[in-house]
């Protein structure tokens, strides 16, 4: 049974929030700007607007919003959703990353929903939901051994199916979403019609590569060794990072505001296209919903859980879209087709020059467009009437 839910950002947190925010001394400046992580005065300057932020306007966004919670086996999972405007909507699963949460969404919510609003084909619209993976946001917490992909993408098809009833659908994933939406076409060809994947991360199949892997693999390699630093503590010692980023605001700012701007594409200015007012947003929910710590644990997970990665040789038959984002500051190694087509039934793949890691936030219009186009051919009333 689907319950309405109001969120409800905890006052008392909020109100520790501002006292951490005004008690912090500041770092000192340091040198080598981005190179050797967040620099001091950026950090300064979020924490300064972090103080300043009006969360009473986040508050009444997320309650202009219908959300809902749903007890699925042991876990209650929270989600946003979103009715479509059209002739006959198509049912779109949005799954989001770390350091993300349904909120990445929220500029393409009216876009996917209501295309003719902006001036699209009312014929492309989805009815949207977006859940919050387990104890991000506003869900309850995994088990402690955590929840790989897998598992995750069994509450998600029930929510879906047996209390939204549509009996077939179509879902996106990046970063960690992309993981458990693999996993759903996997586990229920019947239903998903389609899959799209943003800039997905692969495993790397067993030798031989061929030389565009091999490639692929050795930036692979060298972006870990330099980048990945926060992977590792995530999936060999949560605990301990999440002891401190659960005590300090700008510790917690530093750890995902660096993130964040590194994973970016960026203006002709060369600001962050994470809007600030979105990172503070994000920044707030996660503290006040004292969720940073249980939001690496699919990390421990993934590294500790042998069945959690994607077998090769055994591609999924539900058709995939992959798009590959760009215009990160610091890019991120991407896949070539010949590597994902060992994972994936590819329907098709396009490749766009920005857009990020989180291209839902830096390019809503381009983002919106690529899912249309991705999931038209699925639009047969005959096979997505609701159950």
């Amino acid at each position: 049974m689907i319950e309405d839910f109001e969120p409800v950002l905890d006052r008392g947190a909020l109100d520790d929030l501002q006292e951490r925010l005004e008690r912090w001394q500041g770092v000192a400046p340091g040198s080598g700007g981005w190179s050797r992580g967040v620099p001091g005065q950026w950090l300064a300057e979020l924490v300064a607007d972090w103080r300043s932020f009006d969360t009473s306007r986040f508050q009444a966004r997320l309650g202009g919003l219908d959300h809902g919670l749903v007890a699925l086996g042991d876990q209650q999972v929270h989600f946003v959703r979103v009715p479509g405007r059209g002739g006959d909507p198509l049912p779109l699963l949005l799954t989001h990353g770390w350091p993300g949460s349904f909120c990445e969404y929220l500029a393409v919510l009216d876009l996917l929903s209501d295309p003719a609003a902006s001036g699209g084909d009312e014929a492309d619209s989805f009815t949207v939901i977006a859940p919050s993976l387990p104890r991000f946001a506003f869900s309850s917490p995994p088990p402690t051994e955590g929840l790989s992909a897998g598992v995750i993408a069994e509450p998600w098809h029930r929510l879906v199916t047996e209390l939204l009833g549509h009996s077939r659908y179509v879902a996106h994933g990046s970063d960690l979403g992309a993981g458990v939406t693999a996993r759903l076409a996997r586990a229920h060809p019947e239903a998903v019609l389609g899959i799209h994947l943003a800039t997905p991360g692969l495993p790397a199949p067993s030798r031989p590569w061929s030389s565009a892997e091999e490639r692929h693999f050795a930036e692979v390699e060298a972006w870990a060794a330099e980048e990945g630093g926060y992977a590792h503590m995530h999936a060999t010692k949560p605990s301990t990072l999440m002891a401190a980023l659960h005590d300090s605001p700008a510790g917690l700012a530093a750890w995902i505001g660096e993130k964040t701007s590194a994973w970016s594409s960026t203006t002709s200015s060369g600001a962050s296209t994470f809007e600030r007012e979105l990172l503070l947003c994000t920044l707030t929910l996660y503290w006040a919903t004292g969720t940073i710590g249980t939001s690496l644990q699919p990390y421990w997970t993934y590294r500790h859980d042998p069945s959690s990665a994607l077998t090769a040789g055994d591609p999924s038959p539900v058709p995939t879209a992959i798009s590959i984002f760009g215009g990160e500051r610091i890019p991120f190694p991407k896949p070539p087709r010949e590597l994902a087509e060992r994972y994936f039934t590819i329907q098709s793949w396009d490749e766009h020059d920005r857009g990020g890691h989180f291209p839902a936030v830096a390019e809503p219009a381009l983002f919106a467009q690529t899912l249309r186009n991705a999931f038209r051919p699925f639009r047969d009333t005959n096979r997505i009437k609701a159950s």
